[in-house]
Order: C-alpha cells, then sequence, then structure tokens
C-alpha cells in the first residue's frame, strides 16, 4: 500500500512546528502565561468545532467504552488522561518562556533531547526493553548534558525541565489505550483550560487589548497546534512510532537553524562539543531505526 501522503502529513507537521518560534517571537512583549492561556483557550474552541462536526460518533463511542471499565480502570483512565493534560500545559508553559526569555536554541535541545528521556522513562516506569546502543547513547547524552551544564545551567534546567514534562506526557499517554486521541486532546485542553482560569489572575495581568496578538494567538492555535496534531495522528494511522521518532528531529534542526540565521542566536566552544555529542548520541540511539527508514522508503 503506498503510504507517501502519511510520511507527507508526519514530515509537514514536524516541518510546521519548527518554524514555531518565529510567531512565539512575535509576542515576546506578552507573558508566557497569557500566551498560553489564550492559546489554550483558542486551541479548545477549535479542537470543540472539529469534534462537534466530525468525531461526534467517536464522542458517543468513547464515553460508552469508559463507563463498560470496571471502577478501577476508568478511575486510571480518568486520572492518566488529565495528569496528561497537566503536563502538557507545563510543557507548553515552558517551551514559550524559553523561546521567549531565554533563547530559542535552548527549546531546540529540548526536543532533541527528550526520546532519550522517552525511552529512559519508558524503562523505568512502563518496563519497556532497551538495546545496548540506546544505553551508550544514553550515557553520551548525559555527558553532553553535563558539558551545556557547565556552560549555563540555567539554560539546561528549562531544557531538561521541557524535555522531561514532554516525556512524562507520552508515557502516561502510552497507559490510556482504546480511546481517540483528538477527543482525548480536547479532554486535557478543556482539563487545563478549568485550572487555568482559575489562576487566570497570576497568568494574566490584564486583558491584551491588541488585535495583532488575538491574530497571532489565532494563527498558533490553528496553524501550530490543532492542524499539526490532526497530520500527526493521520501520519500514525499508517506509520510506525519508531519512524515518526526519526521524522520528529525536523523540528529542533528547523528550530535550531532559525535561531542562528534568523535571531543570530551564538554558541560557544563548550555548547558546540555538547551539541556534537548529542548529534552522535541521536544517531547511535536510532541506529536501528535509520535501517526501519531506509527500508520503508526504499519500498516507495
Amino acid at each position: 500500500m503506498n503510504n507517501r501522503k502519511h510520511y507527507a502529513a508526519a514530515i509537514t507537521a514536524f516541518v510546521v512546528w519548527g518554524f514555531f518560534s518565529v510567531p512565539l517571537r512575535a509576542l515576546k512583549e506578552f507573558s508566557a502565561g497569557e500566551i498560553l492561556y489564550f492559546r489554550i483557550l483558542f486551541s479548545l474552541a477549535l479542537l470543540a468545532v472539529l469534534i462537534v462536526a466530525f468525531k461526534r460518533g467517536e464522542l458517543k463511542e468513547n464515553k460508552n467504552k469508559l463507563n463498560a471499565l470496571d471502577p478501577q480502570s476508568r478511575r486510571n483512565v480518568i486520572l492518566l488522561s488529565l495528569g496528561g493534560g497537566m503536563l502538557l500545559t507545563v510543557n507548553w508553559l515552558t517551551f514559550i518562556y524559553i523561546v521567549n526569555n531565554i533563547n530559542i536554541k535552548t527549546a531546540s535541545f529540548s526536543y532533541l533531547i527528550c526520546p532519550v528521556i522517552t525511552a529512559v522513562l519508558g524503562y523505568l516506569l512502563i518496563k519497556e526493553k532497551m538495546t545496548t546502543l540506546q544505553w551508550i547513547a544514553v550515557v553520551l547524552c548525559t555527558f553532553s548534558c553535563v558539558l551545556i551544564g557547565i556552560s549555563s545551567a540555567l539554560e539546561l534546567g528549562y531544557s531538561f525541565l521541557t524535555a522531561f514534562t514532554y516525556a512524562l506526557y507520552l508515557i502516561t499517554q502510552r497507559k490510556v489505550q482504546g480511546f481517540d486521541r483528538l477527543i482525548l486532546l480536547a479532554v486535557q485542553v478543556l482539563f487545563a483550560t478549568v485550572i487555568l482560569t482559575c489562576f487566570s489572575g497570576l497568568l494574566v495581568d490584564e486583558i491584551p487589548l491588541s488585535f495583532n496578538f488575538y491574530g497571532i494567538i489565532l494563527v498558533i492555535a490553528t496553524f501550530f497546534t490543532v492542524i499539526p496534531l490532526f497530520l500527526n495522528l493521520f501520519a500514525l494511522n499508517k506509520i510506525n512510532s519508531a519512524t515518526i521518532g526519526i521524522l520528529m528531529y525536523l523540528n529542533p534542526l528547523i528550530n535550531f537553524t532559525i535561531a542562528f540565521l534568523v535571531f543570530h542566536e551564538t554558541i560557544n566552544t563548550i555548547q558546540l562539543i555538547g551539541y556534537a555529542i548529542i548529534a552522535v548520541a541521536l544517531v547511535v540511539f536510532n541506529y536501528q531505526n535509520f535501517a526501519k527508514l531506509r527500508r520503508a522508503a526504499a519500498s516507495y
């Protein structure tokens, strides 16, 4: 079966996410809390429209699946789903803050190390297996983080927090099976909206009055949140997660390019060595997946 459109969907999603720093930087005068709050509000509205228009049948089916579970399983699904919403919210907040208040290369580094952290958490929390090559990559990744930490402990701390929250989000969501992912995301965004609204006084000093602000937020919610998520979900129908994991690196690579060429960020020698080591670590970590991707590409 020809899966070119699924590969195109996955590549498009990660390429689009790679340019996310550009609209975020356009909102640099606003706080990360304000950007996050209105991004989530707009995303929730868009998801609600999509579910009502295209997912009403799946919504009823998912509700019946949840009700059919025994009380303990139902409670686990609810807690994992809501916990995932909180992790995603923290991840989005830290990423926005890093891009606009620290630098883009730190945000990019977060998603370079995220797959490695995800694998380690998978091994520790849900007993997923790791190969010897992957453990070697973990050691290299750790050494890289130490070097970058020597250069800037603050940057490393924010990178690790962003990567850790998203990695933990992915692990928790692997435990929630059999439910429509878009509907699950909408529930998580709804929960995040409720929580953030309770603390809106801390996040939003005053309601932004700029039409430019809301226009960019609408672009972010539509083209950098909902549409890429749709494309990613579509791609996962035919492409395995290992291949998606390789394509995911398009995002930070584009981010790095934008950081240096567009926003003229700089890098010192120690950071350069650290990034070079992480590049080697990622090749080692994904060696088997690269082979699978080459075989898959050769079949089309």
